[in-house]
């Protein structure tokens, strides 16, 4: 029996960054409890993964593949998962906090008489015990989570809060078929498409944002989005910005926005109101940049730079291009 059951989320027939994060973790909790690491593979064609899953820390693959799980459905994959755990009797699930996987740990929880924490930051395993961390109320309240006697334990937990595990070429394992079970599905997708210009920040490991301090939609587009490419990161906007027609609402950072956690956070014009810190202020390393040395987004950075955005923006692309060669 597996000690960790990671679910493996799949990305363009590749095992997503998010998974690889909770494959590296769950690792490290599997060997405090002396037990294995397992991965749920569920798809059309999930086990061309398996081998991928164990080059990332996986001892043993359990897989459900069946023409019924091409696209994700509640009733379909949960089914499928519920048959997986039992099967596997792991004492602890680990999966993204994507908005499809808020929806499959919940109902999977529900169906397996378990608990379940949800956009949790990080994981923990004491004495037989398993807790979860997880921010509220605009991350000024950080609740720990504590699963009792019910397993497994499920958490979902929020992208880039662990590092990637490694990969190590020619590990194996041992892959374990399920048997998709029968399952009334509800639901019929019909297609799917990627949005035209859709932007991901919640993947981006570096995030540029700019707030209403930048004056005019002109001067946002003239420093945010070459600030960015300079970094090699993408950009968002404060709820002001959005409200203003400046940029569309998927830039959007903050409580009604994206929730984001990347590496480096970089807030150009930005005050800090609540609910823009309750987006990122789980971000690794926070730099601010306002001209108000009084700014609430100051009390949660890890650098500040009191100055006028329209005046230090300009100069720091253009160091970064000379220094990154971009």
């Amino acid at each position: 029996m597996p000690g960790v059951l990671v679910y493996i989320e799949q990305v363009g027939g590749d095992i997503a960054a998010i998974s690889r994060e909770l494959l590296g973790k769950g690792r490290e909790l599997a060997d405090g409890m002396g037990q294995p690491l397992a991965a749920l593979i569920i798809g059309a064609q999930a086990g061309n993964l398996a081998e991928r899953a164990f080059a990332l820390g996986a001892d043993k693959a359990y897989v459900v593949e069946d023409a019924a799980l091409a696209s994700y459905t509640t009733d379909g994959y949960v089914a499928a998962a519920t048959a997986a755990v039992k099967e596997a009797q792991p004492e602890l699930l680990l999966a993204g906090a994507s908005f499809q996987l808020r929806d499959f740990a919940a109902a999977l929880a529900a169906d397996l008489g378990t608990g379940v924490a949800i956009d949790a930051t990080n994981v923990s395993a004491e004495g037989g015990q398993f807790s979860a961390i997880r921010p509220s109320h605009g991350g000024n309240v950080i609740n720990t989570m504590t699963f009792t006697s019910a397993r497994p334990a499920i958490v979902a937990v929020r992208k880039q809060s662990f590092a990637e595990a490694a990969e190590q070429s020619g590990r194996s394992g041992e892959t374990v078929k399920i048997a998709m079970p029968a399952a009334e599905i509800r639901t019929e997708v019909a297609n799917t498409a990627e949005k035209s210009g859709a932007v991901n920040l919640t993947d981006a490991a570096i995030i540029v944002t700019g707030g209403r301090g930048l004056g005019s939609p002109d001067n946002y587009f003239k420093l945010i989005p070459p600030l960015a490419a300079a970094f090699g990161g993408a950009y968002g906007a404060s709820r002001a910005v959005v409200d203003a027609g400046w940029v569309p609402y998927e830039h959007q950072v903050g409580q009604t926005g994206k929730t984001v956690s990347p590496k480096l956070y970089v807030a150009c014009g930005v005050s800090g109101a609540i609910q823009h810190l309750a987006g990122m202020r789980t971000s690794r390393n926070i730099v601010a940049i306002n001209k108000d040395p009084d700014a609430p987004i100051f009390r949660v950075s890890t650098y500040g730079l009191v100055g006028d955005v329209n005046e230090v923006l300009p100069l720091l692309t253009d160091k970064l291009k000379e220094r990154l060669g971009r």
